[in-house]
């Protein structure tokens, strides 16, 4: 059966422009609330995140405040950790006069004793002194240790290779350098048993660098025998 509008066509026209209207109206109201919607939740991200944004800058301003608080904890260890290398390269640029005399005295041959033995430390090798900081290259380099003592054996030539044997012994030593024989002579009372009287000097190793700053080292003298 064919359907039949019994309206008039201004009626039907009008009923057109009427129902698209009305979707029009619809449309406009679903993007209105679409655009809400993403506006709402655009709103809520951006709030989110600016919550995040003053977490993080609260933290960063206690962190500030804690930094500001260990600063001088911080120059501290500054310097204590130049007060430790400043300690240790006096510790290895020191000179040890216990050490030497206790070497020397393993390095004594049997038939041989010390009378006295003197030893002073150089002014080049002395920290913070005006020679120190000149360097041992441009310094003279003079007499540091000085010994004397006697040497026995069962013949005079025993006895001077007594003294000899001394010699080498000495150059043993890395502390220690310009070993010299000044003299060695036939003791005047000397009995049956050859004795020799002798007078060794020497001079300390210069410092493959200039020693830091650091107290003046002692002079030592010791006297007596083996």
């Amino acid at each position: 059966m064919t359907r039949i509008n019994l309206l008039p066509p201004e009626e039907r026209s009008r009923a057109a422009r009427e129902q698209g209207l009305l979707l029009t109206i619809v449309g406009l109201i679903v993007l209105v609330v679409a655009l809400g919607a993403v506006y709402f939740m655009s709103v809520r991200q951006v709030s989110a995140k600016q919550d995040q944004v003053n977490t993080v800058a609260a933290q960063i301003d206690v962190a500030n405040v804690r930094l500001a608080a260990l600063q001088p904890y911080a120059t501290l260890q500054v310097q204590r950790q130049a007060m430790t290398l400043t300690a240790t390269q006096i510790l290895n640029a020191r000179v040890i006069l216990s050490n030497v005399l206790e070497e020397v005295s393993l390095l004594i041959p049997s038939g041989v004793s010390l009378q006295s033995m003197s030893l002073t430390v150089p002014p080049y090798m002395v920290a913070g002194s005006s020679d120190a900081s000149a360097g041992a290259s441009s310094t003279t380099l003079g007499t540091d240790i000085s010994m004397t003592g006697d040497a026995t054996g069962a013949t005079l030539y025993a006895a001077h290779d007594q003294v000899a044997t001394l010699l080498t012994q000495l150059g043993l030593m890395p502390q220690i350098m310009n070993i010299k024989l000044a003299s060695s002579t036939r003791s005047a009372s000397s009995g049956t048993t050859p004795d020799v009287n002798f007078t060794i000097s020497a001079s300390l190793r210069p410092f493959a660098t200039t020693p830091p700053l650091a107290p003046a080292a002692p002079s030592m003298t010791m006297g007596g025998g083996q």
